[in-house]
């Protein structure tokens, strides 16, 4: 969870986790394993939502649930997957890219996530299944709120915050849905996904895709009307980090334009982003990563995790993607293409990987192990004295958050808005600001990452796509960036991408089962 439900206070600090809070929301809120499909949501337990939505406590923990739907530490939701499963985040959005091997101790363990690395992904795939599930809980969730917490007397203006900030949370499910299984790069024309915006009850499940555009439609709504209510970063408090705010909302918008080829728009916004005062880039990029830098002053929106004894509710990449000789799992490892991307003296190379034998801050020695490169992803690594306490059901539980919007994405995107705008000048502006904030770092600045100053368009698009790759390596975006581009088939085609294909995953098989025909699959699968 992101924050306490056992106070039921109306402020709801976002790292308090309760003993019982996951349980409780699995009654009220959640997809159940009795149900007949993911999309099939009336809830089981006694209390319902009948007789839940009835206070202010009440809205304020259905919306913790809601925050909840988007971690991604959850048991596996189908049955037959091994108890625990690694984020799909992770899976999907760097696995499946240049910049990630799979690794583990063997092409056994977790053979699901090879299938997705090698593009051989099939609609009975346990990571794509997790994620259709995970996401559409979130939608559900999002949903009994928005049309059972306008009805509670309560006061007003906290009402319209929370229902803002779960119109965020629907977007960003949404949004991942869309990019993951009906997005069309490039013409928008793209199949879909089930798209819900009421209450979904036993027997009424069985829904069609709405095309790519309604999605889109949607999408934007929702981040509209979030944007008119929610407060500003500086307007929340500390203990409030972790809460969508209005520029949260402005740069997922931003994330939505720009996978639109919408440029205009999306060069418009992020510059109101940028000037908004409430953002600056960090000195340190090293330290963005970090515990201790966790919603710093480059910051839009982190996806909050904690440790707590038998609560499952920390973030499972600090062990999963960690070298099994520091504890960890092995997973996600950086290949050597990535590493080669970088110049040599780029400071952010090693602040992105770490290398066979390295010492770490902590004194420890990371062995390469089961790396298919040898690299692990320094931006989860953690030092010893953080690392997870077995807490009974295996150390699964990292203390870092999830970095998911931050000034140097939305830098970039504007610059690359700017630059299909024709707008050349604010394009390298926003360019130049993420390579000077890298080129800080460097113990001797003079020569390390020059400022870019092409005018050619087609090239200014080529680095500002490199920067992209560096700037954000291994934060889980790579995939997505490459199929949004269209490079897709170019750079992955000799890892088995077909171009037609492999832009989206496969609706997972058992809700085609389920749906009576209704959910078509993906075209290739």
């Amino acid at each position: 969870m992101i924050f306490s439900i056992r106070s039921l206070r109306r402020s709801l600090p976002f790292r308090t986790v309760v003993p019982g809070a996951a349980v409780l929301l699995l009654a009220l809120l959640i997809v159940v394993s009795g149900c007949d499909n993911m999309l099939d949501i009336e809830p089981q337990g006694e209390q319902t939502s009948a007789n839940f939505f009835l206070t202010a406590d009440d809205a304020n923990r259905a919306l913790a649930g809601a925050y909840d739907a988007i971690q991604q530490q959850k048991r596996a939701s189908y049955q037959g997957a091994p108890e625990f499963l690694a984020g799909y985040d992770m899976v999907f959005g760097d696995v499946a890219s240049d910049d990630a091997f799979k690794g583990g101790e063997s092409q056994n363990d977790q053979p699901d996530i090879d299938e997705v690395q090698n593009f051989t992904v099939n609609p009975s795939n346990l990571y794509v299944a997790k994620m259709w599930s995970s996401l559409y809980e979130a939608v559900t969730r999002s949903n009994r709120i928005l049309n059972r917490v306008p009805d509670i007397e309560m006061d007003e203006n906290e009402k319209a915050e929370i229902l803002a900030e779960t119109r965020f949370v629907r977007a960003y499910a949404y949004f991942y849905l869309l990019q993951a299984f009906g997005m069309e790069p490039g013409t928008n024309t793209g199949p879909g996904i089930v798209l819900l915006d009421g209450p979904v009850t036993i027997g009424s499940a069985n829904q069609a895709r709405s095309p790519e555009p309604e999605v889109w439609e949607q999408i934007e709504s929702d981040l509209q009307a979030a944007i008119e209510v929610l407060p500003t970063k500086s307007e929340r408090p500390s203990s409030q980090y972790g809460r969508a705010t209005r520029g949260a909302a402005q740069a997922l918008l931003v994330k939505a334009y720009i996978f639109q080829n919408d440029f205009g728009p999306a060069e418009t916004l992020a510059f109101e982003i940028i000037t908004s005062g409430e953002y600056m880039l960090a000195a340190d990029f090293g330290g963005i990563f970090r515990t201790s830098g966790e919603h710093g002053p480059g910051s839009i929106f982190e996806i909050n995790y904690g440790t707590l004894a038998n609560q499952l509710e920390g973030y499972f990449g600090n062990v999963y993607q960690a070298s099994r000789s520091t504890w960890g799992f092995g997973f996600k490892n950086p290949t050597q293409g990535l590493v080669d991307a970088f110049d040599s003296n780029d400071p952010r190379l090693d602040a992105t990987v770490i290398f066979d034998g390295q010492v770490m801050p902590d004194g420890t020695v990371v062995d390469g192990g089961a790396s298919p490169s040898g690299y692990h992803n320094q931006k989860i690594w953690i030092p010893q004295a953080e690392y997870p306490q077995n807490n009974g059901q295996g150390v699964f539980e990292g203390p870092s958050n999830v970095r998911y919007l931050r000034l140097a994405n939305v830098l970039l995107w504007h610059a690359e808005a700017a630059n299909e705008n024709g707008n050349t000048t604010a394009a390298l502006a926003s360019l130049n600001a993420v390579r000077e904030r890298a080129r800080n770092n460097a113990s001797d600045p003079s020569g390390v990452l020059p400022d870019i100053t092409t005018t050619d368009q087609d090239e200014l698009r080529e680095a500002i796509y490199r920067e992209r790759r560096l700037e954000l390596a291994m934060e889980d975006l790579r995939f997505f960036d490459l199929v949004r581009q269209g490079r897709a088939p170019e750079v992955l085609g000799s890892a088995g991408f077909v171009a037609g294909v492999h832009e989206r995953m496969p609706i997972p098989q058992r809700e085609i089962d389920l749906s009576n025909g209704v959910l078509e699959q993906n075209v290739g699968y």
